[in-house]
């Protein structure tokens, strides 16, 4: 087990970094940001050497929850789960999560190891501690052989332990501290669901200084210990921090100054780790996708940037991966000189069982055409998904690599109300919506990041086809569509009756925002909706 970095591994990681077309004199010019914004100092030759960590290439992030250790007592075993087919794909980097917050997989000596309350990962982790090994040393070993890059994912607040069913993973700390937590078990027992914040009752309180000092004192210990690249600070694990948020209020400006000068206090660890050891520490941070809704739950993203206290950006949950806009973000991190990675949760590809490559292709492309630099993929290992052997990854992680390759462009439908995470989402443009009875439109956006005008016109473009789900399929018939102002005439669909379907020209769609009008032709008075606009999807088909 590889603990402390060695001057092998050390060369070795700096040695597998990828620069891309970025110059020398580009690089000069990045570095010299990097060190203007750097909140403590660092030797010139380290800030060089993040200047070019920062830059590095990331096509494919490939989240990993830690998971993989219920069905793995071995380091054998424990790669071959999740890690070892990744090898040959576009992940360039491996995000390693430990579990949650206080209680981790890992051999820490500042947090709980999982063991004391059993649980399904208890045997395995003791194996491997018994070989020597454990579960973040393996994955780190596995990177640096594989020339990958490896990040430590901390979970800032995970909620999984609140389940009555997962008590196992309610660590020792929390047991003993209750006044660190932003509720009891009472509160959700009493709470409607797992839909009410209330229903999270272990949520740290973040006003708490004792709950900052103690996850300070757990990412020094890993970054003291461990020879990885750098901690991404996952706050959408999740988004409940302060206790207005358990009542869906905004975090006061106070909460907000208290989250700010916590992340600094992270940023400091990072960079002084790294100066130790002589390598950079990269920061990254995982916040809702507007700047809204990190502003809701306490995260002044703007100010982060502004005052360097990140490396990269990723955002979302991944859970509206066609529609949740995150182009406002991307360039605020851009003009900070930040590469922002977009989240896809690729279980909700599973909802279009006949397309799940097309849709995954269509989530990647609208992110590259808002300006992603990558896409970081969370919650890929699961069995029934197709995608997740190298051959499969092989296009979603560049513009160039998705050109010509068949998609489905999609508008998110079904609102995500769980209440530990909803407020970090942005849900407006969410289907279905009702559309109005009196005659007045309803109007919805369906983003397309690739130009269709362009590939028709080349000749690449088979076919595209833009098809409608509403509730009741007699209103139809009295129907108006619009696409970008033109009107259009449905087709008949004989094997799925229940879809609406168009053939748009292709000259008629936008390379960006597409506008959808659906309005009844004569208004019905006494009555407020004549039905619900529930899906809207466009496969797209190349030569």
């Amino acid at each position: 087990m590889q603990l402390q970095p060695t001057r092998r591994s050390l060369l070795k990681s700096a040695g597998a970094l990828t620069l891309g077309a970025w110059s020398a004199a580009s690089l000069t010019g990045l570095q010299k940001a990097a060190a203007n914004r750097l909140p403590v100092d660092e030797p010139a030759a380290l800030t060089g050497l993040r200047a070019k960590a920062i830059r590095r290439k990331r096509r494919l992030i490939f989240n990993n929850d830690g998971g993989d250790i219920e069905h793995a007592s071995t380091v054998d075993a424990l790669m071959a789960q999740r890690n070892r087919p990744l090898l040959g794909s576009q992940v360039d980097s491996i995000f390693y999560g430990t579990g949650n917050t206080t209680m981790l997989t890992c051999l820490s000596q500042v947090a709980e190891v999982y063991s004391e309350f059993g649980g399904p990962w208890a045997d395995n982790i003791a194996a491997l501690k018994s070989a020597g090994d454990d579960t973040l040393a393996a994955t780190v070993d596995f990177c640096r052989e594989h020339r990958l890059e490896i990040f430590w994912t901390h979970r800032m607040n995970d909620v999984h332990c609140s389940s009555p069913d997962a008590e196992w993973l309610l660590c020792r700390w929390k047991r003993e501290h209750p006044q660190y937590l932003m509720g009891t078990r009472e509160d959700r027992d009493r709470s409607t669901g797992m839909n009410s914040p209330r229903y999270w009752w272990s949520a740290l309180d973040y006003e708490q200084p004792e709950v900052l000092d103690y996850i300070c004192r757990i990412q020094q210990d890993i970054c003291n210990r461990y020879d990885i690249d750098g901690v991404e600070c996952d706050y959408f694990r999740t988004p409940l921090l302060f206790r207005p948020n358990l009542d869906y209020q905004p975090v006061t400006t106070s909460q907000v100054e208290i989250l700010t000068n916590f992340q600094r206090r992270l940023r400091k660890i990072h960079l002084q780790e790294g100066t130790r050891r002589g390598r950079p520490i990269l920061t990254a941070a995982r916040v809702p996708g507007t700047p809204e809704a990190c502003r809701h739950v306490g995260i002044d993203i703007q100010r982060w940037l502004e005052e360097g206290l990140l490396d990269l950006l990723t955002v979302t949950g991944g859970y509206l991966p066609f529609t949740e806009p995150v182009d406002q973000i991307i360039q605020m991190a851009h003009q900070a000189k930040v590469p922002v990675y977009p989240s896809i949760n690729t279980p909700l590809i599973l909802r279009r069982p006949r397309q799940q490559l097309e849709a995954l292709r269509g989530a990647a492309s609208n992110m590259f055409h808002a300006g992603a630099d990558g896409i970081l993929l969370f919650n890929h290992f699961r069995p029934d998904f197709p995608a997740t052997n190298a051959g499969q990854l092989m296009d979603i992680g560049s513009p160039e690599t998705l050109v010509g390759k068949n998609k489905c462009f999609v508008i998110d439908s079904g609102r995500w109300e769980k209440g530990c995470y909803s407020q970090g989402i942005s849900q407006s443009h969410v289907l279905p919506q009702a559309i109005p009875a009196d005659g007045s439109p309803l109007v919805v956006q369906l983003p397309i990041g690739d130009d269709l005008a362009v590939a028709s016109r080349s000749g690449s473009l088979a076919s595209v086809v833009l098809q409608i789900q509403l509730s009741e399929t007699t209103a139809a018939k009295s129907m108006e569509i619009r696409l970008n102002g033109q009107v259009l005439t449905a087709v008949e669909n004989s094997s799925e009756p229940e879809w609406l379907g168009f053939h748009p020209r292709a000259k008629d769609l936008r390379l960006g925002s597409n506008e959808i009008s659906v309005r009844i032709k004569e208004g019905l008075p006494g009555k407020k909706i004549l039905a619900d606009l529930q899906q809207v999807q466009l496969p797209v088909v190349y030569r």
